[in-house]
């Protein structure tokens, strides 16, 4: 009888010690992911600015270098990209329309937009994806989100807003 009290006490600090290292685990788990969406999702950072803020700046300079939003959206439809993409020897067909939203002037749209270095960007980019890259629930959003920070390094922080995708085969 004494033997199965000892069995018993000897499993109590094995299990704490599990509790304690799964915990540990979802912490670890937690932290990274609120990481990784803090570098890689675009928009997440000011979001959390704004949150955590009090809404109103600090001091004259900084809402005079802060710009006002634009009453209406501004849209540039970008043109139609139509291109072939690499798929192990078995090639595919990818046509796609994008829409920009951008911080501009409602009444005269960036020029720099529609450069032939900006498609020339975009063209290279979607020529590298896989088809696996283009399966999938979120693959329309991961491609949102990468072709956004390429419109980002190319024309500047902040032009842009968003970036629409208003057609999209894959054939």
């Amino acid at each position: 009888m004494s033997d199965t009290l000892m069995d018993a006490s000897a499993k109590k600090p094995r299990r704490k010690g599990r509790f304690l290292l799964m915990g540990m685990a979802a912490l670890l788990l937690l932290g990274s992911g609120g990481g990784a969406a803090w570098v890689f999702v675009p928009g997440v950072q000011e979001a959390v600015r704004k949150i955590t803020s009090s809404g109103e700046p600090a001091d004259e300079a900084s809402a005079a270098a802060t710009p006002a939003p634009a009453a209406r959206p501004v849209f540039v439809e970008m043109p139609e990209m139509t291109l072939t993409l690499p798929n192990a020897g078995r090639p595919r067909q990818l046509r796609l329309k994008l829409a920009v939203e951008v911080n501009a002037d409602p009444t005269q749209p960036p020029p720099e937009l529609m450069t032939p270095r900006v498609y020339d960007s975009l063209i290279l980019y979607l020529r590298t994806l896989r088809d696996s890259e283009l399966d999938g629930a979120l693959a329309m959003d991961r491609l949102r989100g990468d072709l956004h920070r390429r419109l980002d390094l190319l024309l500047g922080d902040g032009k842009v807003r968003d970036v629409l995708i208003t057609g999209f085969v894959v054939a």
